[in-house]
């Protein structure tokens, strides 16, 4: 908490007395001094600031990225009276007191100090400047007059550039101590709970291994079944000759092997030619199975360069399909409850849009738009699969979203919360990557990391549009929804400062063509 007077030595000035020069760069400079995290940091150094000037309102506004507008990055004014309150939504709250605009075009005229009538009042302005370019806006008021006093010109030249070089500092500052934690976090998950696809190739990449050892075998395979097409695909192998994988054939019942005796537990060569081509000297090869269910193959082979593989190592061989069925059983094990978490991801989602009949199929409309933008930009269709994916989630974080004072927080930190929910599961990485990224802008303005440009992940980019077009196409309680060509003019507004370029583009083609499905 911030205690007047004594955790900043601030006093007041003006009416009272208040010193000019040094001491007013000293007050603001004490603020850097103050713990905690940017927004604590810059409050007590608008805090100070209006102690300084003797304000009750200062606001302070920085420039984007992109050099077109100035955003309110925050304020210290005194608490009023809400107009009303709804429930709240991604955003915040809907109605509140009337303050000044959340952000401005850039010109000329904010390249001075002047008068800037607004909502909450008349406010006095002067530009942030740094190395000679305005980089932010220092609002103080409100005005009884149509002049500012001499004393807040004074001061005010006094402490802007300060103001403006702490105020950089300290949100720089956040930024990359959101970016480090984020990676921490993602890190630390990444080792205990990657994919596990992963994690079962390096176990049977290991037991495979200790096989070919074990068994004096110049080298060996693992093949596994996939769940959804049913082929069969090595995943591990050692020692083999070059060619060997994309030679041979292991698809029943016309590959390598004869599986008429699978269930016994042992597989037979019966194409010999195709085995005297792979250079095969001598092979034992056993079936993983589930039951009656075929999982894989697991094979050690000599190929002239040692001695034949003694059939008596049959049972070792046996011993090591042992523990890599195991390892499969696991696996599918973990991939069928990260199936049910993820349909309970899902719901959670779903649940959200049914709170107000403007949400209702937000997730679903989300996912399709994305998908289709996805797949007109020309990404590989595993990618535009995980883009619908994460369409359909992308909001989950706003689960936890509270009432009142706490709103705001939850919703700035929904991505993150979102894409902590399934970023353990083993998906595709851009299913994570765009529930996290899909409130970053383009040029750097967005949230939770401010990432910019090309750094956020293409998922993220790509949601970003969906999720803007479907929110105005559905409209909400206090505006009625739009049609596609005002969506399209709202776009190409937004190119380049708050969508990707390329990106924008793609959807403003679909627009114009009648391509994307709007309810």
């Amino acid at each position: 908490m911030l205690r007047r007077g004594k955790g900043l030595g601030l006093r007041r000035a003006g009416r009272r007395g208040g010193s000019a020069g040094p001491a007013g760069w000293s007050r603001v400079l004490e603020s850097l001094a103050g713990e905690g995290d940017a927004r604590v940091r810059v409050a007590a150094l608008l805090e100070a600031v209006a102690e300084y000037v003797d304000v009750p309102a200062v606001y302070l506004y920085l420039g984007d990225a992109g050099g077109r507008r100035f955003h309110l990055e925050h304020s210290r004014a005194s608490t009023l009276p809400r107009s009303g309150v709804e429930e709240p939504g991604e955003g915040g709250v809907a109605a509140s007191a009337a303050t000044p605009p959340l952000e401005m075009l850039r010109a000329p005229e904010w390249d001075v100090p002047r008068i800037a009538p607004s909502a909450a009042g008349t406010l006095y302005s002067v530009p942030l400047r740094v190395r000679g370019a305005t980089v932010g806006l220092l609002q103080v008021g409100p005005l009884a007059g149509r002049q500012a006093p001499p004393a807040w010109r004074r001061r005010l030249d006094e402490i802007a550039f300060p103001v403006a070089v702490i105020a950089l500092r300290a949100l720089e500052d956040e930024r990359l101590r959101r970016e480090l934690s984020a990676f921490q976090a993602r890190e630390s998950i990444g080792r205990r709970l990657q994919g596990s696809a992963m994690q079962v190739e390096r176990h049977l990449t290991l037991l495979l291994s200790m096989a070919v050892a074990a068994t004096g075998a110049d080298g060996g395979f693992v093949a596994i079944v996939g769940r959804e097409t049913l082929n069969v695909s090595l995943v591990a192998a050692q020692g083999l000759p070059d060619g060997f994988a994309e030679a041979v054939d292991l698809q029943p019942p016309d590959g390598l092997f004869d599986w008429s005796a699978a269930a016994g537990g042992t597989l037979f060569v019966h194409d010999l030619e195709a085995a005297a081509a792979l250079g095969i000297g001598s092979i034992l090869a056993v079936p993983l199975l589930e039951g009656s269910e075929v999982l894989g193959i697991f094979a050690v082979a000599s190929f002239g360069r040692g001695s034949p593989i003694d059939v008596a190592a049959l049972d070792l061989l046996a011993t090591f399909a042992g523990q890599s069925e195991q390892a499969l059983r696991n696996d599918r094990l973990f991939r069928t409850f990260a199936d049910g978490y993820l349909d309970t991801v899902r719901g959670l989602a779903r649940s959200l849009d049914a709170r107000r009949p403007d949400t209702h199929g937000h997730h679903g409309l989300v996912a399709r738009l994305g998908a289709e933008i996805a797949r007109t930009i020309g990404v590989p269709p595993e990618e535009e699969e995980a883009i619908r994916l994460a369409g359909l989630v992308h909001d989950v974080g706003l689960a936890g979203t509270l009432s009142g004072v706490d709103v705001y927080l939850a919703d700035y930190d929904h991505p993150t919360i979102g894409a902590s929910l399934i970023e353990h599961l083993p998906l595709h990485p851009g299913v994570a990557a765009g529930v996290a990224a899909h409130h970053e802008w383009f040029d750097g303005w967005g949230f939770p990391l401010s990432l910019h440009g090309e750094v956020i992940p293409r998922p993220g980019r790509v949601l970003a549009i969906a999720e803007f077009i479907a929110e105005m196409a559905a409209g909400d309680p206090v505006r009625a929804p739009w049609g596609a060509e005002r969506i399209a003019a709202e776009i190409r507004q937004r190119r380049g400062s708050q969508f990707d370029p390329t990106i924008a583009d793609a959807a403003l083609d679909l627009l114009a063509a009648g391509r994307l499905a709007l309810p």
